[in-house]
């Protein structure tokens, strides 16, 4: 298997088109590839051959010809990015393996604006990717590796960046893009999306406006609630770009984004029911909101550019989930029938000897003169009578952002990158368990509060970095970075009623503290012989904040968890051929993570909190390959390997977890690779014809660490082939599309806990759409 892989990888073929304004046909950029596209992931700009770390780039051209339309288009397209997708549309974003539950570890940024999702009961944000719509997008750069002492906390596996076309000050400019696709055993899919270009006041002053509207067609059912179709998803949204240079020395741009997404229900489906057909017994909608507004100035000076970034962004999300099964095992299991009995007024023990308790916890034993059957079948047969159950939880994460920095021009001997940042976040998760309605899935009304809870998270960070680079002679340039970091978090919450199904008890507002300071580093050292030859070495850490758990049934000790950090070691190699008609880059690395924070279970497994537990090696290699081997053909290929195992036992004080050395880390696909290859030709002195294929390929996962474990499964090996195909000339194109060209049911997430069913989301079934596009 792995022979026919790397011999499709090597044969594999794709367009990295430098960017252009709006919509542009793809062939009329044949000038440019990805490798020649000039990114800011270093704070300044320098082409992507020239940047001493594994970064892949794409531009807002081949995005639009990849049919991309979010991060998830493209994720498999770039080596040891993955996006791991669980229900309604909630997506967690690793790179390289470093993957688990609590603070992001990937720093996500729109613009210069790095977005975190909201941390819910389990102190988990990086739970959340944000998905906005990359309709006029100037590029996206993922950068591998730590980059903690540039980026901060939060991109201790990688950086993602998404840059959005600024307004142009010169010209008026318009494109618009407009499509429809129907989906194989699915619903049908649209989209409309628009965007404008005006200067105000031409070289000074100028706006650009985007709008879109678009909806996925679904192809899940749950006919046991009548719901059919149900993870169609409906985007609207808006981002408006001001631009406005008083001076050539001066320019301030804003950016301000409003995107509604809404989710008609889960993607999960359990194969023991059917094929994609859900079991669950709650209908599950989901309401994802996100506002976010930035301002950018830059003003060049003597001494370098000066950058002050101001962001703020607000994400609401509205989700309901289902907990039938779960609480259907517990209630079967009678682990709470004690706490029922003792304190429901309306249980047999209640209302037959108020005031009387029992002792033991699952009726186990006779009280108040009841025999201990008694007291169960009562309390199964009030927990069967709340049959469905599901669980509203509305959420939202309010965060504001700055960030000062001082950059040279990176054209001397001596270059460097001097700043300060601070984040004041804020966020707020309301749980309500809910009786539902048998055969809709819907909240009974009245409402029937089974337990409901809040809990609310404040953190404040601030930072100070630096990086020097010096170039002692032409072909060598060694630099050395430092981050000194500071936050502090404040957990509160309460608990306001009893769940009789998950043993919570009522708890006044607590609030639980967690702060820490310290420092992390990079070294790389770059050697560059000549133009089309680079090689690098690079050490870097990476870190995220700790923080606190407010969980019930946990020990004191347990409360508050320490910041994880790593080292990554990385040695890489760039190289462009043939008049630089061939590209190939290269890079192997070597992680070693402590103090793993891990999410774990406590309350007979009904509640997770983070802790501190564990450590892992995470080994690998990734390479790019692009070429031009004659007119109109470009190709492009990508390969990643990963080995990510624990090289500690997952035990501390508190707790003892399933990982044991040697383990393999969950949800992480051992090899990637992609393949492509897009051609164009003249149809005539004013249309050209274009053809594109992409390959996509994912590898094993496994859902638990430990290979004895009951639950452990394992997924993924899968492919995926979609296919593109138009006419265009410099105004317009007609493109038709077909996604998922062999229909493959790629297993891209699996649930599997104990006493309920099995729940998998796979790959969109096979999807063929039309695609038409214009600029003015």
């Amino acid at each position: 298997m792995k022979t026919k892989l790397c011999a499709a990888w090597l044969l594999s073929v794709s367009t990295l088109a430098v960017s252009t304004l709006g919509a542009a046909p793809a062939m009329a950029q044949t000038a440019g590839q990805g490798d020649d596209i000039v990114v800011t992931a270093l704070k300044r700009e320098t082409r992507v051959q020239d940047t001493p770390l594994a970064i892949t780039a794409m531009s807002g051209n081949m995005l639009n010809n990849m049919g991309a339309t979010g991060i998830a288009d493209v994720a498999r397209s770039v080596p040891s990015l993955n996006l791991l997708s669980s229900e309604s549309g909630r997506t967690r974003v690793s790179i390289r393996g470093i993957q688990t539950a609590g603070e992001a570890t990937v720093g996500v940024y729109f613009g210069e604006v790095p977005l975190t999702g909201p941390a819910g009961t389990t102190s988990d944000p990086s739970g959340s990717t944000p998905n906005l719509n990359l309709f006029d997008t100037e590029r996206l750069e993922v950068l591998r590796g730590p980059q903690g002492t540039l980026y901060g906390s939060g991109s201790m596996g990688g950086t993602l960046r998404v840059l959005f076309k600024q307004a142009n000050l010169k010209k008026y400019e318009a494109a618009v893009d407009a499509g429809a696709e129907s989906t194989k055993d699915g619903g049908f899919g649209y989209s409309i999306k628009g965007a404008v270009n005006v200067p105000i006041i031409e070289d000074m002053l100028a706006a650009r406006l985007v709008l879109y509207r678009q909806r996925t067609g679904g192809f899940v059912d749950d006919p046991s609630i009548g719901r059919y179709n149900m993870n169609s998803v409906m985007t609207t949204g808006g981002r408006l770009m001001l631009g406005f240079r008083p001076t050539n020395n001066l320019r301030i741009n804003f950016m301000g984004i409003i995107q509604d997404q809404h989710t008609g229900g889960t993607s999960l489906w359990a194969p023991s029911v059917g094929t994609y057909t859900s079991g669950l017994r709650i209908y599950t909608p989901a309401i994802d909101k996100q506002k976010i507004f930035s301002l950018d100035t830059k003003w060049t000076t003597p001494i370098g550019t000066i950058s002050l970034a101001n962001g703020y962004y607000r994400w609401d999300v509205r989700q309901t989930n289902d907990n039938s099964d779960n609480y259907q095992s517990v209630a079967n299991s009678y682990r709470y029938c004690g706490l029922y009995q003792n304190t429901y007024s309306g249980s047999l023990l209640q209302t037959g000897a108020s005031g009387t308790t029992t002792s033991s916890s699952n009726c186990a034993s006779s009280a108040g003169g009841y025999t201990s059957a008694q007291l169960r079948a009562n309390y199964l047969g009030w927990a069967n009578s709340q049959m469905p159950i599901g669980n509203y939880q509305p959420r939202w994460v309010e965060n504001v952002t700055n960030e000062l920095r001082l950059n040279s021009d990176g054209k001397g001997r001596l270059n460097y990158t001097l700043g300060a940042f601070f984040e004041n976040r804020k966020d707020r998760v309301d749980t309500t368990v809910f009786a539902g309605v048998p055969g809709t899935g819907e909240m009974r009304s009245p409402l029937v509060d089974l337990g409901s809870r809040f809990v609310r998270d404040v953190i404040n960070q601030t930072a100070q970095f630096g990086e020097l680079s010096y170039r002692p002679i032409d072909i060598l340039t060694v630099t050395a970075g430092l981050r000194h970091y500071h936050y502090k978090k404040i957990v509160g919450g309460a608990y306001l009623g009893y769940n009789y199904f998950n043993g919570q008890t009522p708890m006044a507002y607590t609030e639980v503290n967690a702060n820490a300071d310290g420092f992390i580093q990079k070294y790389n050292v770059e050697l560059k012989p000549t133009r089309n030859l680079m090689v690098y070495a690079t050490a870097s850490q990476g870190f995220r904040p700790g923080g606190a758990n407010l969980t019930p049934g946990i020990p004191a000790s347990a409360t508050q968890y320490k910041a994880d950090s790593l080292w990554n070691y990385e040695l890489g190699l760039k190289t462009q051929w043939f008049d630089r008609k061939l590209t190939f880059n290269i890079d192997a690395y070597r992680i070693d993570w402590t103090n793993m924070q891990t999410s774990v279970q406590a309350t007979y497994g009904n509640f997770s909190y983070i802790s501190n537990v564990g450590a892992a090696r995470i080994e690998g290699f990734e390479a790019e390959l692009s070429g031009t081997p004659t007119k109109g053909l470009f190709l492009n290929g990508s390969l990643s390997v990963v080995y990510p195992r624990l090289t500690a036992d997952q035990v501390n004080s508190e707790v003892t977890a399933a990982g044991r050395v040697g383990n393999i880390l969950t949800g992480i696909p051992r090899t990637t690779a992609s393949a492509g290859a897009e051609y164009g030709w003249d149809i005539n002195s004013k249309w050209k014809g274009m053809m594109r294929a992409d390959f996509n390929y994912t590898g094993k996962m496994t859902t638990q660490l430990n290979p004895t474990n009951a639950l452990y499964r394992t997924y993924g090996k899968y492919s995926q082939v979609n296919l593109r195909a138009g006419i265009e000339n410099e105004r317009y194109g007609v493109y038709v599309y077909v996604r998922n060209l062999i229909d493959a049911k790629g297993l891209s997430y699996y649930s599997a806990v104990s006493g309920t069913p099995d729940y998998i989301a796979t790959t969109t079934p096979r999807t063929v759409g039309i695609n038409l596009r214009g600029n003015f």
